[in-house]
């Protein structure tokens, strides 16, 4: 088994690095294309001028699993692999960050590279929708922005558990803070307005040694994964990710191709239906990573490593620091080049020494 990870809302897109493996996998990108329709070059060029956007983050990763997908299948090829071999290296399973969990219901074909795009976009319309509603009916002014921390403390035993139980203990002043991420025990993201925040800033420092806070970008101010706010927007994200499945006539569908370990619980999902019903309420809720991680860690027996799908390294350094895995990063020319070669080299390996242990049975 092989799990493949993917980004989150945020992560960013490098438009240089990006172009680089475009253009020096134009063979797989002209594949790539035939896939999924011409209109994908439209797309990409949406992506170049839009690369901090939604639906530009979760096309990327998309189409780096389609690059990493289409070579694997030119690996099999050239060292002819029968279907019997190739079977014990496509049993995947998924991993994808809040926005990446819609990338990886995507990898299952239940809609196409536009629908995910115009998912992602509709999913953040809906967020910053509902952000501007909670500002307007508890009469904050227009100058107020909710804002994402990054909070991280070395020394922390469990940092997001210690945060969560400061924010209730300050909850009645500070009422719109929620814990946004759990990526690890030392490090937590937090949402909520400023002043709310510049709160916590001040508890967390006396009480966390070597606290250190990082702004995070936010151009949209959505108050990400925070359940007081973001709560409506479930209902009317998961009608309209079944109103696409209906359009695809994918409704019926009940199973995934790949399950998928959901940031809701951490736990794995096979049907589609818990699939999207995880996603959805996912979206407005903590992000529980480091349940993620647990499952990976303590369930699952992960023998041929992780792939972490670009843009960016942000998940390939979470999962290389909390999982007991080979990882491999697969955001730019030079990983993916690597990851290749090494990937070559492996399965050629492998069929050597299955073609001696053959040699020696049939002696």
């Amino acid at each position: 088994m092989r799990l493949i990870t993917f980004p989150g809302q945020g992560t960013p897109i490098s438009v240089p690095q990006l172009k680089a493996v475009i253009n020096a996998k134009a063979k797989e990108f002209e594949k790539i294309v035939s896939r999924n329709g011409p209109k994908t070059n439209e797309l990409l060029q949406y992506v170049f001028r839009n690369p901090a956007s939604a639906g530009s983050i979760a096309v990327c990763s998309n189409l780096f699993y389609q690059l990493y997908d289409i070579n694997l299948n030119e690996q099999f090829r050239a060292l002819q692999y029968t279907n019997q071999m190739r079977k014990d290296y496509e049993d995947l399973i998924l991993l994808g960050h809040s926005l990446g969990e819609l990338t990886c219901l995507s990898i299952n074909q239940l809609f196409s590279l536009r629908d995910l795009f115009n998912i992602a976009n509709y999913r953040n319309d809906l967020m910053v929708k509902y952000t501007d509603k909670y500002l307007v009916a508890h009469k904050m002014n227009h100058s107020t922005k909710f804002e994402m921390w990054a909070l991280s403390s070395p020394r922390a035993e469990d940092l997001p558990l210690q945060t969560l139980s400061l924010i209730n203990s300050i909850r009645h002043t500070a009422p719109t803070i929620s814990v946004a991420n759990v990526n690890s025990s030392k490090q937590c993201v937090v949402t909520g307005v400023v002043e709310d925040l510049e709160k916590l800033r001040i508890e967390s420092q006396t009480r966390f040694p070597r606290l250190r806070v990082t702004e995070l970008t936010n151009p949209n101010n959505v108050a990400f994964h925070n359940s007081t706010v973001l709560r409506p927007i479930q209902e009317p994200l998961y009608d309209y990710i079944w109103d696409i499945l209906k359009l695809n006539q994918n409704h019926t569908t009940t199973k995934l191709d790949y399950p998928i370990i959901g940031n809701l619980d951490g736990r794995i999902s096979t049907f589609v239906h818990h699939a999207i019903e995880r996603f959805v309420r996912c979206s407005s809720n903590t992000v529980k990573f480091t349940e993620c991680y647990d499952t990976i860690n303590e369930v699952l027996e992960i023998n041929d490593g992780a792939i972490c799908m670009g843009p960016s390294n942000v998940i390939y350094n979470l999962i290389k620091r909390n999982c007991n895995l080979d990882c491999y990063e697969y955001s730019t020319l030079d990983t993916i080049d690597a990851f290749q070669n090494g990937e070559f080299e492996r399965l050629k390996g492998i069929k050597d020494k299955l073609a001696k242990e053959s040699m020696k049975m049939q002696i």
